[in-house]
């Protein structure tokens, strides 16, 4: 297998966090997880949490083997068991000597250099230079539309005044306030099925009044799409990439509806063919549509975030998957990491240990030389999101 241990590392679309402290098995176990075992969900199903019913919930989110290899990876860099109450006095006692040099002895040892991270959440949002003041890394921000959309929404602005405050918003995001690109997870509100006609501003206005007015009809939909486009516009004005959320996520996400292949109309249609759109997560399960249409279409690229790590086992089929339609060019990694930074980390080096092996097998089937793959891993780690994102 490829040693990729002391390659760079770009984790082109993850979370903002900030210093929690020392925190207990539960918080752990609840701020790493992925979208399952939610209390929320049972709640507002009208379930009791009950002891039983809350140890059963840490357990769902404990024996996914996402989890168990992240204890194995904090297990080995803290040189002790892998128990998750051992790993954590380690973790804590870490944080509480200093934090900031815990995280850069940690990210040091997976190569991460880049965070280019969604500040859309949580909500409300971290400021920018306190995230930046405890990571010692390069922290790039990502400006989300949907917060954007909820808070014009509410101040009950007649349609001029609303796109005018919509476009002026992203804008000075872009030009004054340090932001590298724009993202939409429309996948979780109305669906990815976007018509392009959705760009004419006489469907925003016809959208926006059927909203004020309660006359249903798909209204918030036309709205949700129209200003997609429009973000798709000013992304290619202000020379931009575009976050595009695809496939899985929460329970709360569209999951008919996430499918990259649903943005084919859309991505392929001349006005946005200049637009640089990352299909996030590669619209895992889905991953292949999103190979193929970064092979079709020159401007579009594919982010393996959240199937890896959160997959777990599976990172190596995916990239293996991905690879199979994708230029390397156009494939770039990333973790989804939120909340703690030892996401990031084990994502990192389970990226790493999923990418070596894949290359390798390319190598040994001959489609790769050995200089190629080498080549090819340093573009997939950072090259390409370094470029992408003009970080240099």
């Amino acid at each position: 297998m490829l040693d990729l241990t002391q390659l760079p590392v770009v984790d082109v679309h993850c979370h903002p966090f900030l210093n929690r402290g020392p925190v207990d098995a539960e918080q752990f176990t609840d701020l790493t997880a992925f979208g399952g075992g939610s209390r929320q969900y049972l709640e507002e199903g009208g379930v009791a949490v009950t002891d039983a019913v809350h140890a059963e919930l840490q357990r769902v989110k404990r024996d996914t083997l996402y989890f168990r290899r992240m204890l194995r990876d904090l297990a080995a860099f803290f040189g002790c068991a892998p128990e998750l109450d051992t790993v954590l006095a380690h973790r804590n006692r870490a944080v509480v000597e200093d934090y900031t040099s815990y995280v850069r002895r940690l990210y040091a040892e997976a190569g991460l250099t880049t965070l280019v991270a969604d500040f859309g959440f949580p909500l409300p949002m971290l400021d920018i230079e306190a995230v930046r003041a405890e990571l010692p890394v390069e922290v790039v921000p990502i400006f989300r539309i949907e917060p954007l959309i909820v808070d014009l929404l509410a101040m009950d602005l007649p349609w001029a005044e609303f796109r005018q405050r919509y476009d002026d918003t992203i804008a000075d995001a872009l030009q004054h306030k340090g932001y590298k690109g724009v993202k939409s997870i429309i996948a979780y509100r109305t669906g990815l099925d976007i018509s392009p006609l959705s760009r004419t501003p006489d469907q925003g206005y016809q959208a926006l009044d059927g909203i004020r007015r309660g006359l249903g009809g798909g209204s918030m939909k036309k709205l949700r799409d129209h200003l997609l486009c429009r973000a798709l516009e000013l992304c290619i004005e202000y020379d931009v990439p575009m976050q595009i959320h695809t496939g899985m996520g929460d329970f709360e996400v569209n999951l008919v509806y996430c499918r990259p292949a649903y943005l084919m109309e859309l991505l392929r249609f001349p006005a946005y063919r200049a637009c640089r759109v990352l299909l996030v997560h590669t619209g895992y399960p889905y991953h292949g549509e999103a190979a193929y249409m970064a092979n079709v279409l020159p401007r579009v690229y594919c982010d393996v975030s959240e199937g890896i790590p959160f997959a777990g086992h599976a990172a190596r089929r995916i990239l293996s998957e991905v690879l199979e339609m994708a230029p390397i060019s156009k494939v770039v990694y990333g973790s989804d990491g939120y909340a703690l930074p030892e996401i990031n980390y084990t994502s990192a080096k389970l990226g790493k240990q999923a990418l070596g092996q894949v290359l390798s097998d390319l190598v040994t089937d001959n489609m790769l030389s050995e200089a190629e793959a080498q080549e090819a891993a340093g573009l997939i780690l950072s090259g390409n999101a370094r470029e992408l994102y003009q970080l240099d």
